[in-house]
């Protein structure tokens, strides 16, 4: 028999709403859920990605310069923040928690693409092929997903007790050989209930399935390109060997060289895998920024464009954010039109600017927008963009970059120009503001831009904020947290730092405030957390450890008991 699925409704997506198991609604879901993965060996499909995040996936793939996988090809979480983030979603690791339990291992990420009638044999992934189990794959469409090019699976064969190339071994057959009827028989030979699945999907749709499944696809569809983005988990102390893919059919064969596995759920003290930190440093902590500017900025002669490092760092609600303001000079680009995965905020301080808007790196039927000061821009992740100074005059412009794990926004900011200097006055109240934009973004919940005018005498107290803010002035002063900021001067705010504000001087103070509202997962921040608490106890040991060997580096009793100090000192350092 040949089953096709249908994606379900309502009752998975109660689900997907919560972050944790404890808060789902549907606790009747939950178990049937658990009930079919064990019985059948999948679930889904399930709706995981809006399809703005496919697109972020897709161009950060084409246009964004993805790092290379660590150590092997589907080392990709473990170098890229990118997809690290996406594999730690609340909502993926609230299902995964169900199925693995709460300690969670994240051992495999590789993009995989099928051209149009392109075949990916039957097959068992030899990491995951061990008989007691502890892994599951999730198998998510990207691009060109439809039940032409979905996931293939044989269901309930993880519980045959052999992976498919080892029956296909048995029956002289090699690798691709096989149809899928003759796959389904020698699987019925063993469990006769099993059934030939292949779901009905769309992108961001996903499969979960035990790792011991056996599976394939067929991209039957007439044109396009399929892609998936494929993300293995295994249970915390289950070892994960890595494969000699030279050697693809049974027996398997394995290397010598440890898989790098993250740890994205609780704990893990077995020591069965090599576990290494997420990729890309934590940044440090950013504090509360304060940068009076007095124009003009020196200009670079040789170069003709001259950044100005302002900040970067790391807030609750972004992985980093950082800012600088460059001058540009009379006839000169930076660079040609370009795309990166950061999101990106450009307000034009001083000069007359051209914005390039391009659809590619080569800027052909680019869209050119000319701004003036006052005016500013808001850039998407991998938008092709540049800037142009065709004027006789330097231009001056600030630039706000960030970055975060991409949200579940179903449409998110396109590229969007605001301009004040048509906004003539906002109103007479002490403190008036007008909205400019507010919305979504790749890795915000809201981006909202408002202009502000701020009478003398008047302002507000102070208080903290759940989001960031970063505050530019336009014309007048403003006073801020004893701080006296004059025109072009940027202040920053991450989320829960103190701030007042107040017009201390003779003029209308008219400034644009942006809000930042975002937030990181609980994995991340965990993580953090685990790195900064690590690294307090090693700077304690080795401080105890210098004081030490300086007291007792002249006596015999040093020499001595040194041997036996340095093993301690061992241990400890690989315990913390």
């Amino acid at each position: 028999m040949v089953r096709i699925c249908h994606r379900s409704g309502s009752e998975s997506e109660t689900i997907e709403r919560s972050g944790e198991i404890g808060t789902m609604d549907n606790l009747e879901t939950v178990r049937r859920e658990r009930d079919s993965f064990g019985r059948d060996g999948f679930i889904g499909p399930i709706t995981l990605f809006t399809r703005a995040q496919c697109q972020v996936v897709l161009r950060h793939f084409r246009h964004g310069d993805p790092p290379m996988p660590l150590k092997w090809g589907k080392g990709q979480a473990a170098s890229d923040r990118l997809i690290f983030d996406l594999a730690t979603r609340p909502a993926l690791l609230a299902r995964l928690r169900l199925l693995l339990g709460n300690d969670i291992l994240l051992w495999g990420a590789s993009l995989i693409t099928r051209e149009p009638n392109e075949i990916h044999p039957w097959h068992s992934d030899i990491e995951s092929s061990p008989l007691g189990g502890g892994f599951v794959s999730v198998w998510i469409g990207i691009e060109n997903t439809s039940r032409e090019s979905a996931l293939q699976l044989i269901a309930r064969s993880h519980v045959i007790g052999k992976t498919i190339q080892e029956v296909a071994h048995e029956n002289g057959i090699r690798r691709g050989e096989a149809s899928t009827a003759t796959v389904l028989d020698w699987a019925r030979t063993i469990i006769p209930s099993v059934e030939f699945v292949q779901s009905a999907m769309n992108d961001g749709d996903a499969v979960f399935f035990d790792g011991r499944l056996w599976h394939g696809s067929w991209n039957t569809r007439s044109k396009g390109t399929r892609t998936a983005l494929l993300l293995q988990y295994a249970a915390a102390g289950t070892p994960v060997k890595m494969p000699d893919f030279s050697q693809l059919e049974w027996p398997f064969r394995f290397k010598m060289s440890r898989v790098p596995v993250l740890l994205v759920s609780g704990r893990d003290s077995s020591r069965a895998n090599y576990i290494v930190p997420p990729p890309e440093s934590i940044a440090p902590a950013l504090p509360s920024q304060f940068h009076p500017l007095k124009l003009p900025l020196p200009e670079d002669r040789v170069r003709r464009w001259h950044p100005h490092y302002l900040f970067a760092g790391a807030t609750t609600n972004l992985s980093t954010m950082g800012a600088h303001v460059s001058v540009l000079s009379p006839g000169h680009s930076p660079h040609p039109p370009h795309a990166h995965r950061e999101e990106e905020v450009l307000v034009i301080l001083d000069g007359e600017a051209e914005l390039v808007i391009a659809l590619n790196e080569t800027g052909l039927n680019a869209r050119c927008e000319q701004l003036s000061a006052g005016a500013f821009v808001y850039y998407p992740a991998f938008q092709f963009h540049t800037i142009r100074n065709a004027s006789a005059k330097p231009i001056t412009y600030l630039m706000f970059k960030w970055r975060g794990p991409p949200q579940e926004t179903e449409a998110p900011f396109e590229t969007t120009i605001s301009k004040t200097e048509d906004i003539q006055q906002i109103g007479n109240a002490p403190f008036a503001t007008q909205l400019m934009f507010e919305g979504p973004t790749h890795y915000l919940t809201k981006l909202q831009v408002h202009l502000t005018e701020l009478q003398p005498g008047a302002g507000y107290a102070s208080h903290a904020d759940v989001h960031d803010v970063a505050i530019v002035l336009l014309s007048g002063s403003v006073e801020t947290m004893g701080r006296r900021i004059e025109r072009h001067g940027v202040v920053y705010f991450p989320a829960g730092e103190m701030h007042d504000m107040k017009n201390p001087g003779f003029a209308t103070a008219r400034y644009l405030v942006f809000e930042f509202h975002g937030s990181l997962s609980g994995e991340v921040t965990a993580w953090r957390s685990a790195v900064r608490t690590r690294s307090l106890w090693r700077t304690l040991g080795n401080r105890i450890y210098r004081r030490v060997r300086q007291s007792l580096a002249a006596t015999s009793l040093w020499h001595a008991l040194r041997p036996i100090y340095r093993r301690l000192r061992r241990i400890f350092a690989a315990l913390i």
